[in-house]
């Protein structure tokens, strides 16, 4: 038993099981957007504006938190941020007007998703592994975010004809404390001064001290390489954000039942857990950054289609089942580059702030999505926005050349 938990892989099924309620949760509760809209009598933009304000929050919160669990420890900063989690899904379910749900929603689970969410994790993981099976591990572990979507959303679609959007809140809110319980898991052993992995940091990166200081973010954020991962990760959260939030407002100006939007959800969890694992599998094999590419230029793509093709329920599945491979792997992708720029010892900080690029695109993916909705009648502009990013995204990947990557060279 004790060799099962020390393993690197229990490492890597923690990460995956917090991922799976952290993002299951996050990513399930915007299909309750017109439900909630009625309840509360809220219009759907200001609603929208809520969900981005909480995925800028927890963007924001993820670098800092980082930083803590470096310091602190891991255990500390996860377990203070599923409590907030929780509370923050308690007080949403709880709520009788506008505010008292914006204190929930945005506020509180901004920032408990922020201390428990993907950098935290999977610098955990990272820190475990070599660089020549690292991102694999990476996507493994983040296979758990796209797992728990699918379950959450299965889930609701099971529940939602006998229990109202507050009931269910509470409900999830009752699962946060796994992560609580397998943080725990995801500290490394006590006779362990050092992993295998921990000598992977390029003698030339600023980061390669004893601590993350605000001198080495300052230095990092000057490297080209690191730049360009933040603004395809800036694109990444837009797109993420906006059809997480927006599926059921697509669905339903479509003319589809709602119990498409659920299903399209949970497909698009269930097939990038394939995403993902083939992702982190890929980028062990090949040039992480042109695979970024080849992603983001298929999802502009795919959404070109959704705005083009009839939409009946064929088209939505599909478009789910394709997007869903697509969905998440840029997350072992681009952690993956981070590491090998950096090395894995400061992962949980660096890392941190390309996700605080990431929610800044979520923040306007889902604010931008209900005020286009409401200005124009129609999703056709913010369709169209989408793909223009996804282009964007693949072009400026392209100049992460294998001889860039070169230049940045492990420690002995």
């Amino acid at each position: 038993m004790n060799r099962i938990l020390s393993s690197p892989w229990f490492v890597v099924a923690a990460a995956a099981i917090i991922l799976a309620v952290n993002m299951g949760i996050r990513q399930t509760t915007g299909i309750m957007l017109p439900e909630i809209s009625l309840d509360l009598n809220l219009p759907r933009a200001e609603l929208s504006f809520g969900f981005a304000v909480q995925n800028l929050l927890w963007g924001a919160v993820a670098p800092f938190a980082g930083l803590l669990a470096e310091r602190y420890g891991l255990f500390r900063v996860m377990s203070v941020g599923a409590l907030l989690y929780a509370a923050g899904m308690i007080l949403a379910a709880l709520a009788e007007n506008g505010w008292m749900f914006f204190a929930g929603n945005a506020l509180l689970i901004g920032v408990g998703v922020g201390a428990t969410t993907y950098p935290l994790a999977l610098a955990a993981v990272g820190k475990r592994f070599a660089e020549h099976n690292r991102t694999f591990a990476l996507g493994i572990a983040s296979a758990g975010g796209s797992l728990g979507q699918f379950l959450y959303a299965f889930a609701l679609g099971q529940i939602d004809a006998e229990y109202n959007w507050s009931e269910i809140f509470l409900i999830f809110a009752s699962s946060i404390i796994l992560i609580m319980l397998f943080s725990r898991a995801l500290l490394p052993p006590k006779n362990q001064n050092s992993s295998a992995a921990s000598t992977d940091v390029p003698t030339n990166s600023a980061v390669a001290s004893s601590g993350v200081n605000w001198r080495d973010i300052l230095a990092a954020f000057k490297v080209r390489d690191y730049q360009l991962l933040n603004l395809g990760f800036f694109v990444c959260g837009f797109h993420i954000a906006f059809l997480s939030v927006h599926m059921s407002g697509i669905v339903a100006y479509c003319g589809l039942p709602a119990s498409v939007a659920s299903e399209s959800i949970a497909l698009i969890g269930l097939a990038n857990v394939a995403g993902v694992i083939l992702a982190g599998w890929a980028g062990d094999r090949w040039h992480k950054p042109w695979l970024l590419s080849l992603i983001y230029w298929l999802r502009a793509c795919l959404i070109m289609l959704l705005l083009l093709m009839p939409a009946d329920e064929t088209l939505f599945y599909l478009f789910s089942v394709i997007m869903g491979v697509l969905w998440l792997s840029t997350v072992p992708l681009t952690s993956g580059i981070v590491a090998r720029i950096f090395g894995p010892k400061n992962l949980a900080s660096l890392f941190g702030f390309v996700m605080f690029s990431h929610q800044i695109g979520a923040f306007f993916g889902s604010w931008w999505g209900g005020l286009i909705f409401d200005a124009t009648g129609s999703y056709d502009l913010a369709l169209i926005i989408s793909a223009a990013l996804g282009l964007f995204a693949a072009f400026i990947h392209l100049p992460i050349t294998p001889a860039r990557l070169q230049q940045y060279q492990p420690a002995n």
